[in-house]
């Protein structure tokens, strides 16, 4: 039977949806969660605790709980950039990002003598079983960061259900769908022993027993509810002393002596732990920053139950070791308590996976973590202000040389051109070099950087390719696409920490392809493929070059489309979305297909159906074994997704107003005009072709042969529409294609600063030295294709 242009995308879907499910199937299980396996879980948070503070010397106690236990990297990442005590307690109370209001986000560099709860009316009596507040002392001359919440959890919250509710009515809670302290509702019941955990338990109808610190004697608090939470804040009132009173209004303490009194609670706890009768869970995180601390990963020790043995911490919201969240903390408590998860909790439980180093060498590996992730968080918004910069000065030098066509500052423009489009895949291969162990890591990050840059550059521009015009330019998209693919299939090491890809300390993604990262591999892989799929055409028998160019992008297509939505390797939602169509209409623009509105809404309708099938497929796994997609599915069942939907759509509308990357957008759009535009010279013939654009695309076949331009459209064609679907499937926006502007704009100006073609020479396939056979695709209007023997 002779297959029709309509049937191709239906074999193409199939092909995915058979492969998808095939890898889905095979995919190991993960090791099961604590369920049902404790007789309480004691949950204990200090904030401001992390890997740096973990010492046998130092903190004996906490060295030893660690000794045996599984551990991890903590993000406590909340409904804020900066997690304070109230909103970490809040987040891990709603298994959800949620957060503490503040009467404005910046906090006010003057005193606050009295802080009454948001909602409170300021002298309202107490409830009769709340300890009475203390007055709140003197605050410094300023407050920090956290400074309003941290005197707040020391002394102002005397009524917990009111914060709670506070928490509830904030609109970052709601973009989330948190429910502040459903951890609590679940058990039913929770003994606190400090001011702030009561956020994570005092819902309506829950009964606390309430303590204001941990007792002397940590035993009783384990005699009553399942659920017990100690908060040890002592870290919130550390630093130097003599300089000026803390937030609190006391004398900050050395933080060797918090570190010493905090070691000696955890200590006294963990004798009780061992002396109470039955199984106990005892988990240990950090639960935000204090002071003006910046974003870190923080401490997460758990011990007693399932969670036991020198393992490491990881959770399937993670799906990376020894990388754990918040949100992951009330999913475990009510697994190993043999409670229901409530549908709005997006943490997962903690698992305990694999073998872990001696402790010495764990911790030193998880201080790497944490110095790569601070790094990378600190740094990516000059990266991408210079990445802007690099990119305009690329697009207006090429205007400048314009106007001189002078030889040598063709050949300047080109290197610079093709070193520019170098740097998004250089920020991946930056991370072969280890510049996290750097006594200096952000300076060794940059020089890692310009190192994987050069690399990159001296490969496309030295290799013998450099003597065709699309040599260079397609050396670097491949580069680019093999660094993207190889990475995914070896678990995206590179990706995590990586300038363009994503940390841990935001905690948006783990593993697989980060938003910007897929924008990077739509251009590689499109263009890559549009290059083999007609050098494949042009190569083919007689009669057999439709069928060749389809086959070559069509099993392209598929691939990539597996590699990026499986969830052992991309896991990207979106990606999948954005690339099936990418390819479909690819392979009819090299093939002659015409391309129709009602065909391309066919196309969306396929990669609608191979998303919801991997997702539905992905959701019939155990619960703690599923990627975001299945996690999707439930949601939609739950009636949650609006939440998520909402909220990705706020995440575009924010990064089209406030993120540098928006600004390659304006950047792109000058290059397209100047380089779209055919070339003409004035009448008196004194300037050259080049002033008012090189007609990369049209008009102007001293630059690229007709059949090679025809073939480089259509895969322009191909990526813009996969990038418009990616900047619509994804929270990340306008960023999406904005971070492919920065490997495309580049290599297309240095491809119009390229050598002219010798007149009469044939264009050749792409990577075709001058003079060779032509033989090729010439894609015209109205989806006409000429075939050239």
């Amino acid at each position: 039977m002779t297959r029709t242009p309509t049937t191709r995308p239906a074999a193409l879907l199939l092909a995915v949806l058979t492969a998808l499910a095939a890898l889905l199937t095979a995919a190991p299980a993960a090791a099961a969660p604590a369920g049902g396996t404790a007789d309480r879980v004691v949950v204990v948070g200090v904030p401001g605790l992390v890997w740096d503070d973990v010492d046998p010397r130092a903190t004996p106690r906490l060295w030893d709980l660690a000794e045996g236990s599984p551990i991890g990297a903590v993000s406590v990442r909340a409904a804020r950039s900066t997690t304070c005590v109230l909103d970490g307690w809040s987040t891990l109370g709603a298994g959800n990002r949620a957060r503490f209001p503040a009467p404005d986000e910046s906090i006010p560099p003057v005193p606050l003598p009295t802080v009454p709860l948001p909602g409170q009316t300021p002298g309202a009596p107490a409830p009769d079983d709340a300890p009475a507040p203390e007055p709140l002392s003197p605050a410094g001359p300023a407050l920090s960061s956290c400074g309003l919440q941290e005197q707040l959890a020391d002394t102002g919250l005397a009524d917990p259900q009111a914060a709670v509710a506070a928490v509830a009515a904030d609109p970052a809670t709601a973009r989330f769908g948190a429910d502040p302290a459903v951890l609590g509702e679940a058990v039913g019941c929770a003994t606190v022993a400090g001011r702030a955990p009561a956020l994570a338990a005092a819902a309506p109808g829950v009964a606390l027993t309430r303590s204001a610190q941990l007792p002397a004697d940590p035993a009783e608090l384990l005699t009553g509810c399942p659920l017990v939470l100690v908060g040890l804040d002592d870290l919130a009132d550390a630093g130097e002393p003599g300089l000026q009173p803390s937030d609190t209004g006391t004398e900050p303490r050395p933080r060797a002596a918090a570190l010493a009194a905090v070691d000696a609670a955890v200590g006294r706890l963990a004798d009780a732990v061992a002396a109470a009768p039955g199984e106990t869970l005892l988990l240990l995180t950090g639960v935000s920053e204090v002071g003006d601390g910046r974003p870190r990963l923080h401490v997460g020790i758990a011990s007693g139950a399932a969670l036991t043995g020198e393992r490491w911490l990881t959770s399937a919201s993670t799906g990376r070791a020894p990388y754990v969240q918040l949100i992951d903390v009330a999913p475990t408590v009510l697994a190993a308590l043999g409670l229901d998860r409530p549908a709005s909790m997006n943490g997962q439980a903690l698992l305990a996976e694999g073998e872990r180093p001696p402790l010495a060498a764990a911790v030193a590996a998880l201080q790497r973590a944490d110095t790569a992730a601070t790094v990378h968080h600190r740094s990516t918004g000059v990266f991408f202000w210079g990445l802007v910069a690099l990119d305009a000065a690329v697009v207006g030098l090429g205007l400048l040389a314009a106007r001189g066509g002078r030889a040598g500052r063709w050949r300047a423009l080109r290197l610079l051109a093709l070193a520019a489009a170098a740097v998004p895949v250089a920020t991946l291969l930056a991370g072969l070099l280890p510049w996290e162990r750097a006594a200096a890591p952000r300076p060794a990050l940059a020089g890692s950087l310009l190192l994987a840059t050069l690399a990159v550059t001296t490969l496309a521009a030295g290799g013998p390719w450099r003597r065709s015009p699309l040599g260079p330019p397609l050396a670097v998209l491949a580069v680019t696409l093999a660094t993207l693919v190889g990475d995914a299939l070896t678990g995206s090491h590179l990706e995590l920490d990586g300038l363009l890809g994503y940390d841990a300390i935001v905690a948006g993604r783990f593993t697989g392809y980060g938003n910007l990262s897929s924008g990077l591999l739509a251009v590689g892989a499109l263009l890559v493929t549009a290059a083999a799929a007609t050098a494949a055409g042009r190569r083919a028998p007689a009669g057999r070059a439709r069928a060749v160019t389809a086959a070559v992008v069509l099993g392209a297509g598929v691939l990539t489309v597996v590699v990026v939505g499986t969830p052992a390797l991309g896991r990207d939602f979106g990606g999948v979305l954005a690339a099936l169509p990418g390819f479909v209409l690819l392979a009819m623009l090299l093939t002659g297909t015409r391309v129709t509105v009602p065909r391309m809404g066919a196309v969306l309708v396929l990669a609608g159906a191979a998303v919801g099938a991997l997702a539905f497929v992905d959701w019939l796994r155990p619960a703690e074994q599923r990627s975001h997609l299945g996690r999707f599915v439930e949601q939609l069942l739950t009636g949650q997704a609006w939440t998520v939907v909402s909220r990705k759509a706020q995440a575009n509308l924010d990064i089209l107003l406030g993120s540098p990357l928006a600004w390659l957008l304006p950047v792109a759009l000058v290059a397209a005009v100047w380089l779209v535009r055919p070339g003409r010279g004035r009448r008196d013939g004194r300037l050259p072709a080049r002033l008012h654009g090189p007609g990369l695309l049209r008009g102007r076949d001293d630059l690229l042969a007709p059949a090679d331009r025809a073939v480089l459209r259509a895969g322009l064609l191909a990526t813009a529409a996969s990038l418009a679907l990616g900047a619509a499937a994804n929270d990340s926006g306008v960023a999406v294609p904005a971070t492919a502007a920065a490997l495309l704009v580049p290599l297309l100006v240095g491809l119009a600063a390229g050598p002219r073609r010798t007149p009469g020479a044939g264009g050749g396939a792409p990577g075709a030295g001058p003079g060779e056979p032509t033989g090729g695709v010439t894609v015209v209007s109205r989806g006409s294709t000429a075939w050239h023997a």
